[in-house]
């Protein structure tokens, strides 16, 4: 059967009957891509001002750490194509089948360049990382970024995404998987009760950051 691939197009690739996709663990290379999803996810909350990372930051945090005794953070990232994956870890890769065709305006900014594929593009990204709760026994997973471009919405990436980190929480023992979700955002807790999340009320989060943070850093505190 011959593949079907990707149109090109001035408003960006066009993806006609099916998609591949495949969930992999974020390297290094990824942080152009990474940076501009988080720049989309603080978009979509509307707190773009509040976004202090930068590629250099993203790229030294979660791959060179400093502090190297504080617990590693994990990214998974979606890419799809209209290609199968060579080589892909079982459970890692899956096909859509498309209903209408699927426009991805902004294809290009997400392209990966890739030595063993062509056509690759990042739809979306979790990123996670193991921590101690009091409220749990065992270690939990605090989901930081969980995020999908809105042309890859309602296609089962979301689930399929989620579904992956939990299974390595529950693969791995730990307790729960926490995080902090907008209360305007219906669409959001939505799909996460779907998931069998449960929403708990009563706390507010709270930061200590800036020149209120420095204050402590006084020998004569």
């Amino acid at each position: 059967m011959a593949l079907i691939s990707p149109v090109s197009s001035p408003n960006g690739k066009i993806f006609n009957q099916k998609l591949y996709a495949r969930i992999r663990v974020a390297t290094e290379s990824d942080v152009p891509h990474i940076y501009k999803l988080m720049q989309q996810l603080f978009v979509y909350h509307n707190i773009i001002h509040l976004l202090k990372s930068t590629q250099s930051s993203i790229a030294s945090g979660l791959f060179k750490p400093k502090f190297t005794n504080i617990s590693p953070v994990t990214t998974l990232l979606v890419e799809v194509s209209a290609n199968p994956f060579p080589s892909c870890p079982t459970g890692n890769v899956k096909e859509v089948e498309l209903n209408l065709p699927l426009v991805d305006k902004e294809s290009e900014q997400f392209r990966v360049i890739k030595d063993d594929h062509d056509d690759v593009f990042i739809a979306g990204f979790v990123m996670f990382y193991p921590c101690f709760s009091s409220f749990f026994e065992k270690p939990v997973f605090h989901m930081e970024n969980f995020f999908l471009r809105e042309c890859y919405k309602r296609k089962g990436f979301g689930k399929w995404l989620f579904s992956t980190m939990a299974s390595e929480a529950a693969r791995m023992g730990l307790s729960s998987v926490n995080w902090d979700a907008s209360d305007w955002d219906e669409s959001a807790l939505e799909f996460y009760k779907q998931m069998g999340a449960t929403i708990s009320g009563g706390l507010r989060n709270l930061s200590l950051a800036g020149n209120a943070l420095e204050a402590f850093d006084d020998d004569s505190n």
